[in-house]
């Protein structure tokens, strides 16, 4: 692995760990084996796209991270249910095989409602003032963090909460509509 490689690497980790954990939660996986699903998503990346993703921009990265991640929490359960594991977990008694039934079915359909809801929030970014829409495209879509955003656009830090508002408020309503 390039010095370049390994950096990106750690840079990669740094940024997304936290959120990837969280996913891996969300998804009931236990805690004693989010590490384990971590490392492997990393090295799941670097396996497959080892010299395409330095060029790829944040938004890629993290979603190309999400759906590895959210693979190998499936290929986890399904280690599971093949050999008759039991949870242990207090707070849920059911079996992972049935955990897993619930999260395959919950996958299914928030696939759907996740395109839609994607479809339907890229078209209302779009249909904003330019104003609006570089603050979209610079903070909610690439992550950038809002000192970042105010620097690019020359704006400052109250213009740009004020837009992240509105833009929020405009989102809001779509989705409630």
């Amino acid at each position: 692995m390039h010095q370049e490689q390994k950096e990106l690497l750690q840079e990669l980790y740094e940024t997304y760990q936290k959120a990837l954990r969280l996913a891996a939660l969300s998804r009931n996986v236990p805690e004693c084996e989010i590490d384990d699903i971590i490392q492997d998503t990393f090295v799941a990346l670097m396996d497959k796209y080892g010299d395409e993703f330095p060029g790829w921009n944040m938004a890629q990265r993290k979603g190309m991270l999400m759906k590895i991640l959210r693979n190998r929490c499936n290929d986890y359960f399904r280690r599971l249910k093949r050999h008759g594991e039991v949870s242990i977990d207090e707070k849920d008694s059911s079996t992972e095989a049935e955990i897993l039934q619930r999260e395959i079915e919950k996958d299914v359909s928030n696939g759907v409602i996740e395109e839609e809801e994607f479809r339907r929030i890229r078209e209302t970014i779009l249909s904003m003032t330019p104003a609006l829409r570089e603050v979209a495209i610079l903070h909610m879509i690439e992550g950038r963090p809002r000192e970042q955003v105010c620097q690019i656009l020359n704006i400052s830090d109250a213009t740009c909460r004020m837009r992240i508002s509105r833009i929020r408020r405009l989102i809001m309503k779509m989705l409630k509509d």
